[in-house]
């Protein structure tokens, strides 16, 4: 196979490769578009701050509502408000083509080559803001040296987990659970050796609550109905060690391959929490292990009348919703995310443009691409994940 010629700099013209010899017209770009989320999250309106706010708010749990025919009125107080941010990251692409390289007869064709760099370079600009909107895993403010970072999906979908202590049958927090009566919430155990769940306590089977007048402890119930009547309250004969409650609809695939149950369990999550997501985004790795598992492992369909054989699964439709496997180029194949694309939108401090009227400081001309963007996530337990996947 023939070496690959790169150049050095394609802005400086005798360090460029494609100035006018024997070789084909045409230029190919090996690297296509990878802007899914870009591309489809939904247009917020625009920010102005760097950081910007939201709120969101669940309807609380059903109860038992029945009063008698003459009763006084007593108001309790009502559902407060839930807190998010997010902060606006700035994006800048640059590029340098001299006054000769632009005048240059090309085998390519006489396209002005600034044109050409300047298109190029807004292609590179997008998947950088794509590859934040995938991976950013924190929220940070500017500070010396550390330039602001949007949280991207993973910033949205970590697992939000609590230690717990289990004393008889009452669960007890570090802090306000903040949960109400009828509320669900799932258990797991930190890694580690000797760190286990009661006996009684099921990884990813949901647990109604039932609060205490303490606000850090509960009770724990199979069904929202036990929960509310306070029957039937889940006995537990041990304590188990390294408990953690986790409040959100992401959890470990212990480091194993995932199968069926996981994907089942997820959906379940977020339906019981009144999401509905649509999309299953993964790395090409797991859609290829989604198409095997959700048909079960049947061999290949060929048409009688078709010389195609067709391996490939994208819809999955279970008793919690219909999801369509998507394969997303810069996802690792650890981790496969569940989203319920209403609820994800981004927001543009500044739009993507050219910076205008940069000085001609010599023999070439620059040029600058900026812009300052931010993910919302605006209900995150909408949207679940299944991390922690076995690379296989």
């Amino acid at each position: 196979m023939p070496l690959v010629a790169r150049s050095v700099s394609q802005s400086t013209t005798y360090e460029a490769v494609g100035t006018k010899d024997d070789f084909s017209s045409l230029i190919t770009n090996i690297d296509p578009e990878s802007t899914f989320f870009l591309t489809n999250f939904k247009r917020e309106s625009n920010v102005n701050s760097l950081k910007f706010n939201w709120f969101t708010e669940g309807l609380e749990p059903p109860g038992e509502n029945a009063h008698p025919e003459e009763t006084d009125f007593k108001a309790g107080k009502v559902g407060s408000l839930a807190q998010w941010d997010n902060r606006c990251q700035h994006f800048i692409n640059s590029g340098r083509v001299t006054d000769a390289q632009k005048i240059h007869a090309k085998q390519y064709g006489q396209q002005n080559e600034l044109v050409r760099q300047q298109g190029r370079t807004f292609k590179k600009h997008a998947r950088d803001i794509e590859y934040a909107l995938v991976l950013n895993s924190i929220s940070r403010d500017e500070s010396p040296g550390n330039p602001a970072l949007t949280g991207g999906i993973r910033y949205f979908l970590e697992e939000e987990a609590e230690d717990v202590t289990f004393t008889g049958n009452v669960c007890v927090c570090t802090a306000d659970h903040k949960l109400d009566t009828g509320d669900f919430v799932y258990f797991k155990a930190k890694p580690g050796t000797g760190n286990k769940l009661p006996t009684e306590i099921v990884t990813n089977l949901s647990y109604y609550i039932r609060k205490d007048t303490d606000p850090k402890k509960f009770t724990l119930f199979n069904s929202l109905d036990d929960a509310i009547k306070n029957v039937n309250q889940v006995t537990l004969s041990t304590a188990g060690q390294g408990v953690q409650m986790v409040k959100n609809n992401v959890f470990s695939a212990g480091g194993e391959l995932f199968t069926e149950e996981h994907i089942n369990d997820c959906m379940e999550m977020c339906f019981k929490r009144g999401g509905n997501p649509t999309l299953a985004v993964m790395s090409g790795r797991c859609k290829r292990r989604f198409s095997k598992v959700v048909t079960g492992n049947a061999e290949k369909q060929r048409s009688s009348k078709d010389k195609t054989a067709v391996n490939i699964t994208d819809v999955y439709e279970s008793d919690f919703g219909v999801i369509q496997a998507h394969v997303h180029r810069l996802y690792p194949d650890t981790v496969i995310d569940l989203l319920d694309m209403s609820y994800w939108g981004i927001r543009w401090f500044q739009p993507t443009h050219e910076v205008p009227n940069l000085p001609k400081k010599g023999s070439y001309e620059e040029f600058v691409i900026e812009s300052w963007v931010g993910l919302q996530g605006t209900q995150p337990k909408a949207s679940g994940s299944i991390y922690n996947i076995k690379r296989a």
